[in-house]
Parts: structure tokens; C-alpha cells; sequence
């Protein structure tokens, strides 16, 4: 049973749904489905993390084997004025400080006098001849390509120092300052470490609701004052110039100019970074450069950050790859991405693209499921699935460009729920309906197989019985079976005694099968034995006068093939007829067999007033005359093979002198008909009738 899926009473339902579900995600959808597509973009990172052939950038890191060697954090700022010098020296183009110095040195000589009252005037005096700490750092920073880092707070009670300055700035365009992310205040180096080095930039992040760090600013505003990322001062100053230049709009930054290189952001002034692992490749022990044990040129073009890593004194974040990573790992991975322009980009038609897909993909689905089995409509979700995230992933890998097609899969999995709802209700009641109606239809078979069974035992029972011929002499054998192949048929035969000395036998086969021919059959029969009976003609006059009442009760228009006889059962003298029916067999024990050419004519209801001939001939006592329908030759095996006239010979030669009677021919013969065509079905009627004439006494 097979049933049409329809769910066309789902269909304005998951239409409304639809739009409800496509106006509320390009509303709000960068609010409420952030989650989603933060999981997706994270795990694209994790699969396919940023591929780093060469690090532009060196973490000469404060490690734990540093602070074991030289002491615990902080390091008086002669340690560090010395590693930033080792590290220019080793080549770098410029050297950041991941540190923020708010204060002098607690560790320099005039500041240790003053808590130390019991040292002698002697030694105070010599001591006082020293410069600070903070003054050889700052002469480190002066003849080093240095940037110092800053903090900015969000609220400040603090005025901003009129003497801390920003890096000059020039705009092309207008500068959106709304659209950058805004600090009150700010914290800030000693005024004279900020004066000696070559910038001050920002460590300040951007981590989501989550914690985790996707974007980095390059650009904020600290005090309504454009102020930039230590990441992008570090640039600049390796570059060795003294600006740089923001192009923007009313729609928000486009970009930022270093010399002749221009970075795109978003329009808030970030970069959204495509993360790699930490690799140690990027690390260098602050240990090794104090020891001066790498070699020369080390850091040859690289720009060196140096921070500290050690435990418990270390900034950490999460980020896509990796749920803890250092502070100083993620600026050196901005500065990365900014000069192999691998940032990934979130276009601003994103939103729309993706709403779009989903939309689309609700319609396909509304305008083809109810038409579709629902297995089909599955399939095409999981498909047009697949295909979805494949193109997603595509862009990622190739172009850096992140579009999130979840909302357009998982969005039309309560529509695609909906419809299959509908349609499986809609199918059930028609699958109830058409239950219904084939439980009448079976009841309507089940009369129309019983009419038919009577209508096959009224039928039979129309046939004479071979045992039960009245009148007919012991001297003659009579037999004849029919097998109908379907429930009625369309082959006759007949038999019975015109007088006390003439035996009448036909066998005829009307053209068709079914309830037609069957009809046509019986009125053939009852007719002929009508015509018959009304007296003793010649059988080629009967005939004629056959073919004439039956061609005028025929309205269908169909004809019947038959033989018939008319044997004198005294003298053995034989009249037959052949209207386009098989031809009889003769047969005589210990003689061949063979088939008898009988005149006749074509087969009746064909030619209303034909004139048939007859053929006279005598039997001899022994003679057998077999009559035969083509159901018999015409029977087929599996192969489509026909059983044929000399299948039937072959079988009639095999028949031993004692089983030469007319039964025991007829059955023999349908026998093995029937075991040739095992396996196949019956496809015509079989009738086969035998006359054994014997002595008479």
C-alpha cells in the first residue's frame, strides 16, 4: 500500500512561522544567536587553526627558569633595561614592553636611602652619586626602537595628565568616534619612561560575554582621544614612522594607513584574529638573552614583546583555541595576523546572507514537501544541511570570511517538523479513508469471487459428464475434461445421442477469456444442441445452420472456433467439421498416430452465411478420435516455451495398449501438460475430449 504524502494543511502555518522566525533573526539575530555562532566560528579555528610558517614576532618571556635564576617579579628596571637592549642587540626592529610601570623603582638606590636611616653618610653619599633605576631604563628606551604598553580603564576619577601624550593621528574621511570602543581614563607608565620611548600603546582586550578573546581593538578612545593598540604602535615604530592615518566614514572605520600599508578592520577599529597555537617556536626564555646565549642576529626581523609568563604573575584569557592563553600570546598573534592579513572577516551583510539561506531553504521545503514522500523531504534537509555548512567551511578555509548557516539549519528544523506533523496526519486519515475503502473492496471481491465460483459451477454443470450420456452403447467410450483458466471460461464441449444410432460430439473454444466469453459460450452451446436436436441433417448443413443463429445473437462481435462430429455408433461411419479449430488426432494401437486433415471453414460468427464442408470417413473398431482445444498446444512453461502438436505426439506415442481408453488418454494428457507448464501460470482454457470406437456386439 502505498500512500501520497501531502501536508498541504501545514503549509500556511510553516509559512508564518517561517517569517517569524526570519524577522526576528535579522532584527536581534546578532544578539540572541551569538552563542551559536561563536561555537561555530571557535570550532572552524579549532579544526583549521592559522598555519604559521615563520613567526614575524618573538615573546622574549619572563619565565619561571628566569625568575628562578635572577629573582622573583618585579625585576629592578636595570635587569630589564639590560634584556631590552640584549634583545635589540640580537636584532629586533622593535622591542615592546607587555609591562606597565606606574611607579619609580622601589629598587633604586635614592629610594632605598630613604628608608634605610642607619647607612653611613659615606655610603649614602656614593650611593646618591648612582642614577636611578628608572634613568637607565629610560636611557635603554631612548636609543632603543622601544613601546612601552598602557591600560585603559573604563571609569576614572583621575583627570588625564595633560603631558601624556598619543601618537599622532591623521584622518581621511570622517572618524566615527561612537563606533570605537571608549575608556574613561587610562593607566600609565612613569612620566619619563613614556617621554623615552618611541610609543605607548594599549593592552586593553575585547573578550565576549563568554570571556573568551575573538577581537582585538586596534584602535580605542581613552578621554574622547583616538589612542592605539600596543600591537599597532609596535608596527610603527618598526616601520620608523611617526603617524598613522585612519581612513573612516559615517558608517565606521574602513581601515588604518602604516607608510604604504593599509590594515582593514571592522568598522568598531578591531580585528577579528584567526588564532594558532601557542607554539613554543614563537617563545624565548628572557634567561637565554641575559646569558647571552643565542647567537647573533637571532631576532633578525622580528618585532620582540617581552612580558612575563611565570606562575602567579601571568595574564591569561581564553580564546578559540585554547581555554587558557597568555596576554602576551595574543598581542604577539595581533601583530601576526596584521602582516599576514589572515584576520577573519564578518561582513556586514552577513546577517541578511544567512536569513536569506534560511528563508530560501523554508520555501523549497514548503513548496516540495507535501508533495514529496517524507523520507525525500528529509533527505533534501540533510542534504541542503551538508551543503550549507560545506560552503560556511569553504569560506572560512579560502577566503577568511565567516558566515554562520546554523540559524538556516537548525531555524528550519521546527518548520521541517511541522510540515512532517501535517503530512503525517494528513496521511493517516487518508490512510484510514483508503483502509476503509479497501476493506469495501475486498468485501466487493470476496461477492464478485463467490458470484463467480457459482457462476464457474453453473457453468460446469452445463457440460454433460462423460459417464452419464443417456443412450450412449457400452461399445463406445466417451471422455472429456475442461480446465477454465480463470474462474469461467470460454471453451465448450458437448456430447450426447441425436437417436439410437448417431452420437454428436463437439468441442469449441470461443475467442477471449473471463465472464464474456463465457457467456458466449453457454449461449453457443445451448444453441448448437438446439439446432441439433431439431433433426438428423447433414453435419455440414447443421453446421451452416450453427454459424447462422449464433452470428445473429452475437452483439460483441466474437467468434468461436470449433470441431464437431456426428458418429454412426453401429457401422463406425464418421461426419466432421472443423470451423477453424484444432485439428483431431486419430489414433489406432500399433499404428502411428496422426492428425486428420477435416474440412470445414472458418471459425463461427466470422461469415454469417458460409458454407461449411464435411468430411466422411469410418472408424474401425479400436480407432480413438482425440479433440483437443489450444489450450493444450498453445500452454507455455516459465520460459515462454509452448507445449506444441509434437510435445502431444511424443506423449500419445508413449501410451502403452493398456491404458488405450478414452479416460485414462485425457488425463495422461492434461498431466503432462500441467507438469511441462509448472511454475507458470495457466493461460488458456484446456479442454480435451476422446471418442473410443470398439466392436459393437
Amino acid at each position: 500500500m502505498i500512500l501520497v504524502f501531502t501536508g498541504g494543511q501545514g503549509r500556511p502555518v510553516a509559512i508564518v512561522l517561517a517569517l517569524l522566525l526570519a524577522l526576528t533573526f535579522a532584527l536581534s539575530g546578532a544578539h540572541i544567536w551569538r552563542h551559536v555562532s561563536n561555537f561555530v566560528f571557535d570550532s572552524y579555528q579549532r579544526l583549521f587553526p592559522r598555519e604559521v610558517n615563520r613567526f614575524p614576532v618573538v615573546i622574549v618571556e619572563i619565565d619561571e627558569a628566569s625568575l628562578a635564576s635572577f629573582g622573583r617579579w618585579p625585576w629592578p628596571r636595570t635587569r630589564l633595561a639590560k634584556l631590552t637592549e640584549a634583545t635589540y642587540r640580537l636584532g629586533a626592529k622593535a622591542v615592546g614592553l607587555d609591562i606597565i610601570m606606574p611607579e619609580p623603582d622601589s629598587l633604586s638606590p635614592d629610594i632605598i636611602l630613604t628608608h634605610r636611616q642607619d647607612v653611613s653618610p659615606f655610603v649614602r653619599e656614593e650611593l646618591s652619586k648612582l642614577p636611578s633605576n628608572d634613568t637607565i631604563l629610560v636611557q635603554t628606551l631612548q636609543r632603543t626602537p622601544s613601546v612601552v604598553a598602557r591600560a585603559a580603564i573604563i571609569d576614572s576619577s583621575q583627570p588625564i595628565d595633560a603631558e601624556s601624550r598619543q601618537t599622532p593621528v591623521m584622518v581621511i574621511g570622517e572618524l566615527p568616534i561612537t563606533r570605537i570602543t571608549s575608556y574613561g581614563g587610562h593607566l600609565t607608565n612613569i612620566p619619563e619612561i613614556e617621554l623615552a620611548s618611541f610609543g605607548c600603546g594599549y593592552l586593553n582586550d575585547t573578550r565576549d560575554q563568554d570571556g573568551v578573546v575573538r577581537s582585538m581593538p586596534l584602535l580605542i578612545a581613552v578621554n574622547g582621544a583616538i589612542a592605539p593598540a600596543l600591537s599597532l604602535e609596535l608596527l610603527r615604530t618598526a616601520i620608523g614612522i611617526n603617524w598613522y592615518v585612519i581612513h573612516g566614514s559615517a558608517d565606521g572605520i574602513k581601515g588604518i594607513q602604516l607608510g604604504e600599508s593599509f590594515i582593514s578592520t571592522d568598522p568598531d577599529g578591531h580585528i577579528r584574529l584567526h588564532f594558532s597555537p601557542a607554539y613554543a617556536g614563537r617563545r624565548v626564555s628572557a634567561l637565554s638573552v641575559l646569558k647571552d646565549e643565542l647567537p647573533a642576529g637571532r631576532f633578525a626581523d622580528q618585532v620582540a614583546i617581552i612580558g612575563v609568563t611565570g606562575v602567579g604573575t601571568i595574564d591569561v584569557a581564553a580564546t578559540p583555541v585554547a581555554a587558557r592563553m597568555d596576554g602576551i600570546e595574543i598581542q604577539s598573534q595581533v601583530v601576526e595576523n596584521i602582516l599576514a592579513n589572515s584576520r577573519l572577516i564578518r561582513p556586514s551583510y552577513a546577517i541578511l546572507l544567512e536569513v536569506g539561506m534560511f528563508f530560501l531553504m523554508a520555501v523549497i521545503l514548503v513548496l516540495l514537501l507535501p508533495r514529496l514522500h517524507p523520507g525525500y523531504g528529509v533527505i533534501f534537509f540533510l542534504s541542503a544541511s551538508v551543503f550549507l555548512s560545506a560552503g560556511s567551511l569553504f569560506y572560512f578555509i579560502k577566503a577568511k570570511t565567516l558566515y554562520d548557516m546554523s540559524f538556516s539549519i537548525i531555524g528550519n528544523v521546527p518548520i521541517l517538523i511541522l510540515l512532517l506533523t501535517a503530512g503525517f496526519t494528513t496521511a493517516n486519515r487518508k490512510r484510514q479513508e483508503l483502509n476503509a475503502a479497501l476493506e469495501i473492496e475486498r468485501l466487493e471481491r470476496v461477492r464478485i469471487s463467490g458470484e463467480l465460483q457459482a457462476a464457474r459451477e453453473i457453468q460446469m454443470g452445463m457440460l454433460p459428464e462423460p459417464g452419464s450420456i443417456e443412450g450412449l452403447p457400452a461399445h463406445l467410450e466417451f471422455y472429456a475434461m475442461l480446465e477454465p483458466a480463470d474462474e469461467v471460461g470460454g471453451d465448450l464441449y458437448d456430447a450426447f445421442m441425436m437417436d439410437d444410432e448417431h452420437f454428436f460430439f463437439l468441442v469449441g473454444d470461443v475467442a477471449g477469456k473471463g465472464v464474456p466469453a463465457s457467456l458466449f459460450m453457454a449461449l453457443s452451446k445451448t444453441l448448437c444442441k438446439s439446432i441439433v436436436l431439431r433433426g438428423n441433417i447433414p453435419l455440414d448443413d447443421l453446421m451452416r445452420k450453427i454459424n447462422g443463429e449464433i452470428s445473429r445473437e452475437n452483439q460483441a462481435m466474437l467468434f468461436v472456433t470449433a470441431i464437431a462430429g456426428i458418429l454412426n455408433v453401429r457401422n463406425g461411419e464418421l461426419q466432421l467439421c472443423n470451423a477453424g479449430h484444432v485439428s483431431p488426432i486419430l489414433m489406432h494401437p500399433g499404428q502411428p498416430f496422426q492428425p486428420l486433415d477435416v474440412n470445414g471453414g472458418p471459425p463461427l460468427c466470422v461469415l454469417e452465411d458460409y458454407r461449411y464442408s464435411a468430411t466422411y470417413m469410418v472408424l474401425r473398431p479400436g480407432d480413438m478420435l482425440l479433440l483437443i482445444s489450444d489450450g493444450v498446444t498453445e500452454a507455455q512453461d516459465s520460459f515462454q516455451a509452448l507445449y506444441g502438436r509434437e510435445r502431444i505426439m511424443d506423449y500419445l506415442n508413449t501410451i502403452d495398449s493398456t491404458d488405450f481408453h478414452a479416460q485414462n488418454i485425457c488425463r495422461g494428457l492434461y498431466q503432462n501438460v500441467k507438469q511441462f507448464t509448472q511454475g507458470a501460470g495457466q493461460s488458456d482454457d484446456i479442454t480435451v475430449m476422446a471418442v473410443y470406437f470398439n466392436c459393437p456386439n
